[in-house]
């Protein structure tokens, strides 16, 4: 759980720095929170954190960039998910096992586009949001397989214990916030997403039941400016 902790803040912390970049010299909204992710069809829903960078135009126009990474759901076992290790020496006994298998899944999601304020606006006190976003998703499945005996038997060639499935995806987007004058802004919001495009690299990346093109994402979290 530290390792996977771990690597979420290292992935954050990461596009957090390249966004910051690209957007140097100019008025930036820089925000953190928690995430939750829930797919259509899928029962158990996604935890995760979000970073993001937001460029005002004007106090009622703004464009921002978000990433969203998740922790690893299990799938839904059904009894069905199992292969067959063989030994590598033929005289063992017995020659081949049985053995079962659980796929986990998460999501990491970069969207961006533009968010329409009413209210008080973008730089004061209370106000809702609005607008369309575009975004990218990586999901990364892992094969986790039942304790066998691997100095003796061996994975089938064909067994993959990983694949990745590439989405694009559209959706609309809104949220509340308020803002303590000197302090920042807290937030929540909500996306609801379609992923148009989806492709898995391989047969473990399609085979998992954990995966939605069509989902909602619930941020709350901070932001702060830097001028």
């Amino acid at each position: 759980m530290n390792l996977v902790g771990k690597n979420m803040k290292s992935k954050l912390f990461l596009v957090l720095f390249l966004m910051n970049g690209l957007f140097l010299g100019a008025q930036v909204g820089v925000s953190a929170g928690f995430s939750l992710l829930k797919g259509f069809g899928v029962k158990m829903p996604y935890g995760g954190m979000h970073i993001g960078v937001e460029i005002p135009r004007d106090d009622q126009v703004t464009f921002y960039g978000r990433f969203t990474t998740t922790l690893m759901n299990k799938d839904a076992v059904d009894g069905t998910n199992y292969t067959y290790v063989t030994a590598r020496d033929v005289s063992t006994n017995p020659y081949q096992l049985q053995v079962y298998y659980q796929n986990k899944m998460n999501y990491n999601i970069i969207e961006g586009g533009t968010r329409y304020y009413i209210g008080e606006g973008y730089d004061s006190g209370f106000a809702a949001y609005g607008g369309a976003n575009f975004s990218l998703a990586i999901s990364s499945v892992k094969r986790k397989y039942d304790e066998y005996d691997e100095v003796k038997y061996e994975l089938p060639s064909t067994e993959i214990p990983k694949g990745t499935i590439f989405s694009i995806g559209a959706g609309l987007a809104g949220g509340v916030k308020y803002t303590f004058a000197g302090i920042g802004s807290i937030y929540f919001d909500a996306d609801f997403s379609y992923l148009l495009l989806s492709q898995a690299n391989n047969t473990t990346a399609a085979s998992t039941n954990s995966y939605s093109r069509l989902f909602f994402l619930f941020g709350i979290g901070f932001r702060k400016e830097i001028y």
